[in-house]
Parts: structure tokens; C-alpha cells; sequence
């Protein structure tokens, strides 16, 4: 049993929003077949204490909670009125995803089948509100998304980002596995990558600015997504951009083979704190370094210094590294630790100068490991 109670053009994304109610049976059983279609939303909230306990006992109580949103890919046909659309919509299950409200489902779904002899005794059916955007383009679903985080569990700033760029984790990066924040997972070899640090770097290369994005400049990235989105535009794309530096990276894990800090360091190169990274890849696959990269080949193509990520990957078997390589680069980041306001921002800062000072081939350390490592700290030092 549903009902449409009004429509509406969304002209920001494009989109007919249709709003209807639908009795918690029915909706019921439409969430069970697309709650899992939106890789992107957030995990269940499962603490006992909730506040989506006390959700549940309010639906038993018949109380109205907050509409339901959802969205359709599906291409709409030309001439169906609002009723025979919106049917279609909600019978194609494949295309069809929750924007806002997976607590909520969730917590319906568990309501009406434990008390389901309840609801469908009810004279008066109970009704969920909801409202659909119809034939919305996948950069409007990621649009929505964002805006409509404003729930009592607001996803993480990592959680948004991901969702921002949903559409370039979708292919996959050859050699890569990219781990998303819902999965939990934890960063173990050098082929594995959290999705949300990916993103900063290739972010920090769209902006030229190897700094973090803070939870207010969310919006200003909101703002990229008409450029990310469009296929047309002169850029490089995120998985070019991963993989080169995917391939910068296993440079110095090949070099390094089976490197781990050692129990016993030469006193000049000791870390007074821990080090930044005990294996290669705890170095490499991290924020810092992926945004110092981004910020530093950006600044080199825009100059002219090189030409593109392709450049990089011609330039990558002709580093002359040194034997103490990631000994000094630890003990370099440790003096700039002692010496930074904000560690992290140091350690970026750090990380784009090693790495301009490495590639740029006008320079005097061009392509010297070693050499660059140092003259990076040097000028790191005085500017954090």
C-alpha cells in the first residue's frame, strides 16, 4: 500500500523527487532487497544503548520518524505518469539505493518481523514516509549523499571523501587493493591502500596544497565534483595517478627487500620517538607521503619541469639511492616532529619537498635519494 503525496523538480541534480508513504510492511520488505546496494553508507549501528533502540520502540509506538531517501539510476520512460514511474522504480531493485535512512531500514526491518502479527492487525496501516529521486546521475547520488549527512551518526570526513570519489574506486587500480573505511581493514602489505588516503593524495594534486582537508573545506571539495565528473575535461585521472606512485613506491620496496627497523641504530640516525615507519610500506602507504606527492607533482607540471605522471614512470629505474636511505628519512621526519606545531602538517610538508627536490631534473638532487632526503629536511625545518 503506498501513496504519492507530492513531486518535485530537484534542479540542482536533475532530478523528479517523488514523495510518497508506504505502509512498514511493504517498505519493509523493499529495504531487504536494497540495503546493501549503496557500498558507501555507513555500518550498523549495533550498541545496545542507541539511540536507534529507542527508534524501535517508538515505531511500536506508532510514532512518525523521519522520511526515508532513496535514489534510482533507472532511465525513466517518456509519457508514464507519476504512479506507473515511481512503480517502476521501486520493482527495479538493482538500481535502486538508500541515500538517507539506513538506520532507520534497518530498524524497521527488525520492528515489523518480530511484530509482524502487530502491523497487519492494525486497523489503520502504519505508514513510512519517503521520497525518491528519480534517474539521478551518479554524481547527484554522491551530491545528496553529502548533503544529507546530517543525521545523529555523522560519517567521518575520511567516510565523505570516499563517497566523493566513489567513481574512480569502482574500476579498481591494477595491483592495488584499496581498502574503504566500512571495511575495516587495516593497511598490511605495500600493495594495499586505504581508499580514503588515495584520495587525499590525488586531491592534494588537483590542489597544488599538500595540507589536509579540514571538516569545513568538505564543501569547497563538494564544490570539485562537477569537474571530477566531467568525462570531457583535460585532467589526470585518479587511477593514473595512483599508479604512478604506486610504482615510485615499490621502487624503494624492491630496493629495500624485507627491510625492517632495526633493534640496534647508529646513534646520528636514531629516532628519539618511534619511528615514523618500521617497514617500507608503513612508510609509503600513508596520507602523508601520498599527499606530499600530490602537491609536489602538481607544482612540477605547473612549471613545466615535467610533463606529466608519465614522465615519472621513466624517470623511476635511473634513482640512485643510498644505504641508510630510510634510516635518514626516519630520523629526518623525527627532528622535524620535534620541531613542527602540527606533526602531520610537517611531515606532508616534508614529504612534497623530498619529493620535488627528487624529480625535479633543474635541480642539483635530481633523481639522488639520498640528497633529497636531506635538502628536504633542511628546508622542512625552516618552514614548519
Amino acid at each position: 500500500m503506498r501513496s504519492i503525496t507530492f513531486v518535485l523538480l530537484d534542479k540542482k541534480v536533475n532530478s523528479r523527487n517523488i514523495q510518497f508513504v508506504i505502509d512498514i510492511g511493504s517498505y519493509a520488505e523493499l529495504a531487504g532487497n536494497i540495503i546493501n546496494n549503496n557500498p558507501y553508507q555507513r555500518n550498523r549501528v549495533s550498541k545496545s544503548g542507541s539511540i536507534y533502540n529507542l527508534l524501535k520502540e517508538d515505531i511500536l509506538k506508532e510514532c512518525i520518524i523521519p522520511p526515508i531517501v532513496l535514489a534510482s539510476t533507472s532511465t525513466l520512460r517518456n509519457g508514464s505518469t507519476n504512479d506507473e514511474l515511481l512503480e517502476e522504480v521501486l520493482a527495479d531493485f538493482g538500481n535502486l539505493k538508500i541515500l538517507d535512512g539506513l538506520q532507520r531500514s534497518l530498524s524497521i526491518i527488525d520492528v515489523y518481523n518480530t511484530n509482524r502479527d502487530y502491523f497487519d492487525g492494525l486497523a489503520e496501516k502504519y505508514m513510512i514516509r519517503v521520497e525518491a529521486y528519480l534517474s539521478i546521475s551518479d554524481t547527484g547520488i554522491l551530491y545528496r549523499m553529502l548533503t544529507l549527512n546530517t543525521g545523529q551518526t555523522p560519517m567521518t570526513l575520511r567516510h565523505q571523501l570516499e563517497i566523493l570519489f566513489s567513481k574512480y574506486a569502482e574500476g579498481g587500480v591494477d595491483g592495488v587493493t584499496i581498502l574503504r573505511e566500512v571495511d575495516e581493514a587495516a593497511v598490511k602489505t605495500i600493495h594495499s591502500y586505504r581508499f580514503a588516503d588515495l584520495v587525499e593524495g590525488y586531491t592534494s594534486f588537483l590542489e597544488r596544497n599538500e595540507l589536509p582537508i579540514d571538516r569545513f573545506d568538505i564543501l569547497q571539495t563538494v564544490r570539485t565534483i562537477k569537474f571530477i565528473s566531467d568525462e570531457s575535461a583535460e585532467k589526470i585521472e585518479f587511477t593514473d595517478f595512483v599508479s604512478s606512485y604506486r610504482s615510485l613506491s615499490l621502487a624503494f620496496d624492491n630496493r629495500f627487500a624485507d627491510w625492517r627497523y632495526p633493534d640496534d641504530v647508529d646513534e646520528d640516525l636514531r629516532t628519539n620517538a618511534n619511528p615514523f615507519g618500521r617497514e617500507v610500506y608503513k612508510i609509503f602507504n600513508k596520507s602523508q607521503p601520498l599527499t606530499g606527492f600530490g602537491a609536489a607533482i602538481a607544482e612540477l607540471m605547473s612549471s613545466g619541469v615535467i610533463a606529466g605522471l608519465n614522465d615519472i614512470d621513466h624517470l623511476i629505474p635511473r634513482l640512485v639511492f643510498g644505504e641508510n636511505d630510510l634510516l635518514e628519512l626516519n630520523k629526518y621526519l623525527d627532528d622535524i616532529r620535534e620541531k613542527a606545531k602540527k606533526i602531520g602538517n610537517g611531515q606532508r610538508i616534508y614529504f612534497k619537498l623530498f619529493f620535488k627536490y627528487l624529480l625535479d631534473r633543474d635541480g642539483s638532487s635530481f633523481l639522488n635519494v639520498s640528497e633529497s632526503l636531506e635538502k628536504a629536511r633542511n628546508r622542512a625545518i625552516a618552514e614548519v
